[in-house]
């Protein structure tokens, strides 16, 4: 039996992340068991497993597949699943990747995970350190637009018409201004009418 582990950081809308890669390889039956990606969510504490083999997986579908399983789940969680930026900082992975594969690419990279980390020491038990940079957005789509509408300062509220379709207003509608002043009036009437102190003091 064969391990690898692999640790992973990355940050998503400036929170810092790390994955922890175990590549357990197991010859059984005449074939392997896939590669796992155990990754620990610090916002949570809870761990993801995912499953990947160094042996037919690339380093760009190992990206691909970690990236697709976190914009599932901020999806759900706040639906943020737009992946805006990724970076990957190659100068900080430890050990450093080999010469001949410094200039890797996320969009041109055909490159096994076992051919970049076979020559290390100790390979296939090692550990490995990545730093990604990850942020993704809610997608436009999905967001509502709230424009302010500007309204007339001057409006003649006879000519409103009772059937006229109005803008919804959060405060007030405009046509029941009147009303609220017509209720005023009756109120301040009915309170002067009933005050008797007041009555006094006119005399």
């Amino acid at each position: 039996q064969k391990h690898t582990n692999v640790f992973i950081n990355y940050q998503l809308s400036n929170i810092n992340y790390q994955l922890f890669v175990n590549c357990s390889i197991v010859q059984l039956l005449n074939e392997f068991n896939s590669f796992h990606v155990i990754w620990k969510d610090r916002r949570d504490n809870r761990t993801h497993k995912e499953p990947l083999n160094p042996y037919s997986i690339t380093f760009k579908q190992g990206i691909q597949h970690v990236l697709h399983n976190l914009q599932i789940r901020n999806h759900f969680m706040c639906g943020m699943d737009e992946l805006i930026l990724l970076e990957c900082e190659f100068d900080k992975y430890k050990p450093a990747i080999s010469s001949k594969y410094q200039n890797i690419k996320m969009n041109d990279s055909d490159v096994l995970l076992h051919d970049i980390y076979k020559h290390l020491h100790h390979y296939p038990i090692i550990q490995v350190h990545w730093e990604i940079l990850a942020i993704f957005m809610v997608p436009y789509k999905r967001t509502i637009g709230i424009e302010r509408n500007n309204l007339p300062k001057n409006v003649s509220f006879q000519d409103i018409s009772l059937h006229q379709k109005t803008k919804f207003n959060p405060l007030l509608y405009e046509c029941d201004i009147h009303k609220l002043k017509i209720i005023k009036d009756t109120v301040t009437i009915k309170v002067t009418r009933n005050n008797d102190l007041q009555k006094l003091l006119h005399e």
